[in-house]
C-alpha cells in the first residue's frame, strides 16, 4: 500500500514540476528576446540619428547661404590720388608691415636702464589687401552694387550688430568692392548728402585695404563722432598677420581722428610670442590722427596675463618718465599701473608720428 500511495503522489507531484519548469523556461526565453529586442531598438534607433544629422549636412552643404551678385558700380567719391608713393597700410603694398602704435606690438619692460630693458617695436605682418592678392579669387571679375551692400551694412552698424557687419565685410562682394579701391585714397559712400552732394550728415563709406568708417560727416570729410574699422582677413594657410581688425571709435575733424577716442586691436592669440605684450587698447586723445594727451594702454600677453599702462603724448610723441636710458638708447614712455618702476621703453626715433596706422584720408601727412 506504501509503495502504491508514492505512486500516486508521484504522479499527482510531476505534472505540476513539469509545469513550473515549463513556466521558468517561457519566462526565461522571453526575457532573453526583449534584452535583445531592447538591444536591437537602441542600435535601430542611433542608427536613424546617424543617418539624420548625415542627411542634415548634406543639405546644408548643398544649399549654402546665396550671395547676390549685383551689377559693378563705378561712382565713387573723388579723393587726393597718391603720388606714387603709397600711403603706410594703403592697399596696393601687400606684406608691408602694420606696425602698430608706440609701443610696437610687443614689448619686454620692468628692466632696469643699465641692464638692458626695453621694447621690441614693430611686428612684420600683412596687411589684409596684401592677403587678398594672393587669394585664388580674382576679386576685378567678382560684381557688386556698392550702394546697396553699403545700405545693407549701414542698418547693422546703426544696430550695433557687429557680428553681421564682420560676416559682411568677409564676403565676396564686400571685399571686392574695397579691391577695387585698392592703391587710392578714394571711398564709396552711402549716407546724407549736402547741397553740392557731397557727404553731409550720417553716413557709412569704404576703402581700400578693407577699411569702413560709420559715423558723421561734414562738407565731405568725417567730421564729429564715428568709427573706423580696418579688417584683417586671414585666407592663406601661410600668412603671418597676427591682426583680425584694428578699430577707432571716437572724434573726427578734417577727416582725421581728433578729440577724445580709443583704439582697439583684435589678434589671432595662437601666433602671440612668450612674455610679449600686444596692445590691445588705447584711450585718450587725439590730434589731427596723433596721439595727444594723456593716454591709458591695456597689453595682453599669451598666457592670458593683462597689464594696464599709463603715459601723456604730444604731437605724436610720448613724453618720457624720466631720463633714464638702456644699453640702446631707449627711454621710458609708459609707466605700468600696479608698479611705478616697470616701464615700456622706446627709441628717440621709434617716438615719433604715433597716432591710428594705417587709417586711409587724403588729409593725412
Amino acid at each position: 500500500m506504501k509503495k502504491e500511495e508514492k505512486a500516486k503522489i508521484l504522479i499527482t507531484v510531476i505534472p505540476f514540476v513539469l509545469i513550473i519548469l515549463i513556466l521558468a523556461i517561457t519566462l526565461l526565453v522571453s526575457g532573453i528576446k526583449n534584452a535583445a529586442l531592447k538591444r536591437d531598438n537602441e542600435e535601430l534607433q542611433e542608427s536613424i540619428k546617424e543617418y539624420a544629422d548625415s542627411n542634415l549636412t548634406e543639405k546644408r552643404e548643398e544649399s549654402p547661404e546665396s550671395e547676390d551678385a549685383m551689377s559693378a558700380a563705378n561712382l565713387l567719391v573723388p579723393q587726393e590720388q597718391n603720388d606714387g608713393e603709397p600711403e603706410d597700410g594703403a592697399a596696393s603694398q601687400p606684406g608691408e608691415a602694420d606696425k602698430g602704435q608706440a609701443t610696437g606690438q610687443k614689448n619686454v619692460s620692468g628692466q632696469a636702464a643699465d641692464a638692458g630693458g626695453g621694447t621690441v617695436s614693430g611686428q612684420d605682418v600683412q596687411h589684409g589687401q596684401g592677403v587678398m592678392e594672393y587669394n585664388r579669387v580674382n576679386y576685378d571679375k567678382v560684381t557688386f552694387d556698392k550702394d546697396e551692400q553699403l545700405k545693407e551694412m549701414m542698418t547693422y552698424w546703426a544696430d550695433n550688430n557687429q557680428k553681421a557687419l564682420d560676416d559682411l565685410a568677409g564676403l565676396e562682394r564686400f571685399m571686392a568692392m574695397s579691391w577695387r579701391l585698392r592703391g587710392t585714397k578714394d571711398f564709396y559712400y552711402y549716407g546724407d548728402l549736402d547741397g553740392n552732394g557731397r557727404p553731409n550728415g550720417t553716413g557709412i563709406a569704404v576703402y581700400a585695404d578693407n577699411q569702413y568708417y560709420y559715423g558723421q560727416w561734414m562738407n565731405g570729410a568725417r567730421n564729429g563722432n564715428g568709427t573706423w574699422i580696418h579688417y584683417h582677413f586671414h585666407v592663406t594657410q601661410d600668412n603671418k598677420d597676427i591682426y583680425t581688425y584694428h578699430q577707432y571709435t571716437g572724434s573726427f575733424k578734417n577727416d582725421l581722428p581728433d578729440g577724445e577716442g580709443s583704439e582697439h586691436y583684435d589678434y589671432n592669440t595662437e601666433l602671440f610670442e612668450e612674455n610679449v605684450g600686444y596692445n590691445t587698447n588705447l584711450i585718450g586723445t587725439y590730434k589731427e590722427g596723433l596721439v595727444d594727451g594723456e593716454f591709458y594702454l591695456t597689453n595682453l600677453y599669451s598666457d592670458g596675463n593683462v597689464k594696464e599702462w599709463y603715459g601723456n603724448a604730444s604731437g605724436g610723441s610720448w613724453i618720457y618718465q624720466n631720463e633714464n636710458k638702456d644699453l640702446k638708447g631707449r627711454r621710458p614712455v609708459l609707466v605700468e599701473d600696479r608698479n611705478p618702476d616697470n616701464y615700456i621703453w622706446l627709441s628717440p626715433s621709434e617716438n615719433r608720428n604715433i597716432g591710428v596706422r594705417c587709417l586711409i584720408s587724403a588729409y593725412k601727412n
